[in-house]
């Protein structure tokens, strides 16, 4: 019976080209520009977005306050994820609650043949494991310092916004934060600036960009809040590339702080859902509350951007999107994720020791700027 959706395979062929010279720091967070210009091409021509789903890792599948006695379908690169509450406890099922019920159960080795995935509730998600069962600790749920660990935000800070495409191909637009200048202009304000720097950083695990921009004209959704010609604007994104949640914040001043976790859950190679979650800070109430309705908007104006990319961004044959060695966050995306496939393939899905989900990422996300 099909689960409707496309399933990711879990096995592809070893990653082969040439990768240029190895050395003992192969992810390269000191990397020096020299090497990643050699690199680039490599690293985009052996990159296949769709074609592995990473292992191990934790999936915010859905806000908590949406999972009742009634089940709510999801999917994890293609695998079928039923959640419902049953006597008040949540249950993760590979099975639907009326299959359960006519004795259809499905066995995969992603819940160790029980049909029930590891679960945990945490920051308002329900968050399921992908991967080995006897692997899973609650440990390695990336920290979220901006939400309450035990209880989810308000309905009207909550969004869910699906986008036609890889989630791959979300968390590099993610992490291209120059993309809002075009995109969303009204929203974040345009390109012009005294001062622009961008600057990127990584993990075995992450891929962080932040971007702090001087002067900038403040953008016409925000005058009315700012009461200001011009604001300075520090933006961060991070993104767990195992499992495509990010988190993200932009400092506007004079304006408020806007704190989002969005999540890139991988259903299919088309289809990625993002269950946001806002908890802007500074300001008045009325902006506040105003800002998560910006996700649906956001969303669409994104959505029309990556969708008519994926079949392109999917190509298997080598003709690929393009890009340069200026695009360092999303080759430093790629480098990563190709790293931790080719790990993966030998049966290692362990994290490093600089990898740690639940390390504190207060100060990275500049959250404690006075």
């Amino acid at each position: 019976m099909s689960t409707g959706y496309s399933a990711v395979s879990t096995e592809v062929p070893h990653v082969s080209g040439d990768r240029g010279p190895q050395t003992d720091d192969p992810l390269g967070d000191n990397a020096p520009d020299e090497r990643t210009r050699r690199r680039s091409t490599s690293i985009t021509t052996d990159f296949r977005p769709g074609s592995f789903g990473l292992r191990d890792t934790w999936f915010p599948v859905a806000h908590t306050s949406l999972v009742g006695r009634r089940g709510l379908r999801r999917a994890i690169h293609g695998l079928p994820v039923h959640l419902w509450r049953s006597e008040g406890s949540l249950v993760a099922s590979e099975d639907s609650p009326a299959d359960r019920e006519r004795g259809r159960r499905r066995a995969s080795s992603f819940t160790g043949g029980s049909g029930f995935y590891p679960s945990v509730e945490r920051y308002g998600y329900v968050w399921v494991w992908y991967g080995d069962p006897a692997n899973a600790s609650p440990d390695l749920i990336p920290a979220i310092p901006f939400l309450p660990e035990d209880r989810g935000l308000r309905r009207h800070q909550l969004a869910n916004v699906v986008f036609d495409c890889s989630y791959e191909l979300v968390c590099e637009n993610l992490l291209d934060l120059t993309h809002a200048d075009y995109l969303h202009s009204s929203l974040t304000g345009d390109a012009l600036s005294d001062d622009d720097v961008v600057e990127v950083t990584s993990t075995s695990e992450t891929v962080t960009m932040t971007r702090t921009a001087t002067g900038r004209r403040t953008p016409k959704a925000q005058r009315q809040l700012a009461k200001s010609e011009f604001q300075d604007f520090r933006a961060v994104t991070l993104v767990y590339v195992r499992s495509g949640v990010c988190l993200l914040h932009g400092d506007f001043r004079p304006g408020m702080s806007v704190r989002m976790v969005h999540p890139a859950n991988p259903e299919s190679t088309n289809r990625c859902r993002t269950t946001v979650s806002f908890n802007p800070q500074r300001g008045p109430a009325w902006a506040r509350a105003m800002m998560p309705l910006s996700a649906h908007l956001v969303g669409r104006q994104d959505n029309w951007a990556l969708k008519p990319q994926n079949s392109l961004y999917l190509r298997p044959d080598g003709e690929k999107d393009l890009n340069s060695r200026f695009d360092t966050a999303g080759l430093r995306y790629r480098r990563l994720f190709l790293a931790l496939v080719e790990r993966q393939i030998r049966g290692d899905t362990s994290y490093l020791a600089d990898g740690d989900p639940g390390r504190d990422v207060t100060a990275e996300l500049g959250l404690d700027r006075p």
